[in-house]
């Protein structure tokens, strides 16, 4: 949080410009991301802008796993699916060496869950949050076939 005291009028016009011209870059990078998600066949339901950082959410081990692939991660040894905790848990590592390599150094920090007994949910990975430098090398990667 940023304390300002008090400031004039053409002050203040200046700031709000700055911060709307910031905000609609990140919502373009946002939905340039969605785009792209769904023009590979990629489920990222969750995907949003919150506090200038890019929200993945919550996708499905076989997202995560085309996820990877898309940036240039090799074919799993193992059959993935919603299977169990070993894939699922392999399947992030590949996905957080792709995305890192893919984005020239990016991180993300895939978490998984297993199953939910309660809701019924299958295993899942959360993908957490990446900074806006980050997002923009994804979509960059993700255009160009995940080649860097």
């Amino acid at each position: 949080m940023v304390a300002l005291s008090a400031v004039d009028a053409e002050t203040a016009v200046e700031i709000a410009r700055l911060i709307r011209r910031g905000s609609k870059r990140a919502y373009k990078t946002v939905d340039a991301l969605r785009a792209v998600f769904d023009s590979r066949g990629l489920n990222v339901p969750d995907l949003d802008l919150h506090q200038g950082q890019v929200q993945l959410g919550d996708i499905s081990v076989d997202m995560a796993d085309a996820l990877a692939r898309l940036l240039g991660a090799p074919p799993q040894a193992i059959e993935v699916g919603d299977g169990e905790w070993p894939e699922a848990q392999q399947t992030a590592d590949r996905l957080r060496a792709a995305f890192k390599a893919a984005t020239g150094g990016g991180f993300l920090d895939p978490t998984v869950h297993p199953d939910c007994l309660r809701c019924g949910a299958l295993i899942g990975l959360s993908l957490q949050a990446i900074d806006l430098r980050s997002a923009r090398r994804l979509l960059a990667a993700l255009r160009s076939g995940g080649l860097t």
